[in-house]
């Protein structure tokens, strides 16, 4: 009977065991899993948060260099807004030990001794005793969060000391030594030297902060065993003294020893996570002061009607109606305003929004731009790109705005663009303010071509649409204005073909010529009624920028339209033309009115460029 008994309870001891260990198995894989998720999201978060921050900041030092920091926190130590819960659960772990390591021993600290002992033995069995034991131990684990924490401490400054080193080295490794895309130069070149010269100087830094590392872990790490070691020797020296005192048997030995070593062990992870959590506050303020940069773009009770600007400027429809293809109309401009999101026309009678289109395109020149007294200075920097500029442009105008290199071209469309304010100065839509606007709105009225755009490794349509539910034939539409049809027609997968291979192997290359034809028909696409094209096309000679700029100033039909190039050749054909010289508008009138002028700086450029031009 006992023997059966006895294998009943084996056999029960080892379900319960493999139960236990399937259902902790089980337990850890969830907890990894929703970790992994957790970090995904939270980097998702921080990416949000970057495109969306105001183009200013993201062009600081300062942001870049908070956003590495957040990397540095977590590659690291894994710190950061993950790391809080994380040790959340690892406290609430630790505290279950506890609490159990203490039902346990409890009954060794509140025994009485009832026989007699002398010397260590009686100082052993007395409550003295049980009362240093339990000082010790809290003695060392608050030791052990002492200690943890200057390490965590030490740690930080060490890793402060190469965040500008890691960021140098992630540009590097990203841009230039992973990528195919510099492969050529690199080849051509043979700039594999220079990179690992640029790059050794980052990794020994890095190797540097490691090494100081190792020996602030080392040294801290060795105080902490040392007194986990001098607390373990105490522990066993009082329950061994107890036990040959009598007070124990010698299965209640094996139990309270193993019962504290796990209260110990309890209660300084406990100790421990509460002071990683404590630490990790340099970690979330990090977080914390990049998360609430402010951002123009934030929703906030706007002073303006949200669609009234592209009510004046465009068609009267929502964005939803646009991609809808309901009363999608090929030309947005600007218009007035009537009673119920109508238009009115000339003689008072309200119309629909296409026929105001057909009434008052570009003859409708009563809503204008206006830069008063602009002048900016980028942040950190000591010169002025723009000042003192005032000017107005009107709807369905074709500006030109030309100059040498650096004469403030790019920085107008910025400020235009709302991807800067003004320093000083305002700028103004019929009179308003455009900070009085709503950003997203506003900026909805440009498609704007930089020189230096940028296509991603998606889809064709993806790249032309700027969003993932594409019209087909709305960009197959714009590709073919664009000058793209002939080669869209040998794509393997037509719109639906991947650009490059970062990501497929059967992606495509483009060449140089090709992107910019993208880059234009997602201009199009946008369908927005002002276009600027900030020499997109600058790579090219002088007659191929004319010849794209014509064609592209046709595609637009009666929208606004605003031309950068420091070759004069390729904006003759616009009416008005501003010419900037070192931050400031010098002069402004017809190509005829500019170039007979002799002592201007247009004519000055006209003729030091006039042998690439063909004669009339």
């Amino acid at each position: 009977m006992e023997l059966r008994q006895l294998l009943f309870l084996a056999a029960a001891t080892i379900t319960a065991t493999l139960l236990v260990h399937l259902l902790g198995s089980l337990f850890r894989h969830n907890v990894n899993y929703l970790r992994s998720g957790f970090w995904e999201k939270c980097e998702m978060v921080l990416s949000g948060k970057m495109m969306e921050m105001d183009y200013a900041d993201v062009e600081s030092a300062r942001i870049q260099r908070l956003r590495q920091q957040i990397q540095d926190f977590s590659n690291t130590g894994g710190e950061g807004i993950g790391n809080v819960l994380y040790q959340f659960w690892e406290m609430v772990g630790r505290a279950f030990t506890v609490i159990f390591s203490v039902s346990f021993v409890l009954s060794l600290f509140t025994a009485r001794f009832q026989g007699e002992a002398s010397g260590i033995l009686a100082f052993a069995v007395s409550p003295a005793a049980a009362v240093l034991l339990a000082a010790a131990v809290f003695v060392n684990a608050f030791a052990g969060m002492d200690f943890g924490k200057k390490m965590m401490e030490k740690s930080h400054v060490l890793m402060r000391q190469v965040t500008d080193a890691n960021r140098i080295y992630t540009y590097y490794l990203e841009n230039h030594i992973m990528t195919y895309h510099t492969g050529k130069d690199v080849r051509i070149y043979n700039q594999k030297g220079l990179l690992q010269e640029e790059t050794q100087v980052v990794f020994d830094a890095g190797v540097k902060m490691v090494k100081g590392q190792v020996r602030n872990e080392a040294k801290y790490s060795g105080a902490v065993a040392f007194s986990i070691v001098a607390l373990s020797t105490l522990v066993c020296l009082f329950v061994g003294l107890r036990a040959l005192a009598g007070m124990i048997g010698v299965g209640e030995l094996v139990l309270y020893i193993g019962s504290i070593s796990r209260f110990t062990d309890g209660f300084t992870g406990f100790v421990m996570a509460l002071t990683r959590l404590r630490t990790n506050n340099d970690a979330m303020r990090v977080y914390f002061e990049f998360l609430n940069t402010p951002v123009s773009t934030e929703k906030s009770e706007e002073k303006i009607e949200k669609n009234v600007i592209l009510r004046r400027f465009g068609n009267g429809e929502t964005e939803e109606e646009q991609f809808a293809g309901q009363g999608r109309r090929s030309e947005n401009t600007f218009q007035p305003i009537g009673q119920n999101g109508t238009v009115e026309d000339t003689v008072g009678q309200n119309v629909t929004a296409v026929e105001a289109d057909k009434q008052n395109a570009r003859t409708d020149s009563r809503h204008e731009v206006e830069f008063r007294d602009v002048s900016f200075r980028y942040p950190a920097a000591e010169s002025w790109a723009l000042r003192h500029l005032s000017m107005k442009f009107r709807a369905g105008e074709r500006l030109a705005v030309v100059g040498r290199n650096g004469s403030g071209k790019t920085t107008f469309i910025k400020l235009l663009c709302r991807l800067y304010d003004p320093t000083e100065g305002s700028i103004l839509l019929d009179g308003v303010d455009i900070r009085e606007y709503g950003m997203e709105e506003y900026r909805k009225l440009f498609s704007v071509v930089f020189q230096d755009y940028k296509l991603f490794s998606f889809s064709l349509a993806q790249n032309v649409a700027a969003r993932m539910d594409a019209e087909p034939d709305r960009v197959s539409e714009c590709l073919e204005r664009a000058g793209f049809g002939e080669r869209l027609a040998k794509m393997p997968s037509g719109i639906h073909t991947c650009l490059y291979r970062d990501f497929e192997e059967t992606g495509v290359e483009i060449s140089g010529g090709e992107a910019q034809k993208i880059a234009l028909a997602r201009a199009l696409y946008k369908d927005a009624p002002i276009v600027i094209l900030d020499e997109p096309t600058a790579a090219l000679d002088p007659i191929a920028e004319y010849e794209i700029y014509s064609r592209f100033n046709e595609m637009i039909g009666d929208k606004t339209a605003i031309y950068i190039s420091h070759r004069l050749s390729s904006c003759r054909f616009c009416d008005d033309i501003a010419v900037f010289h070192m931050g400031e508008l010098v002069q402004r009138g017809s190509h005829d009115e500019l170039v007979a002028d002799a002592g201007g700086v247009y004519y000055e450029l006209w003729d030091a460029q006039a042998q690439h031009y063909v004669a009339d």
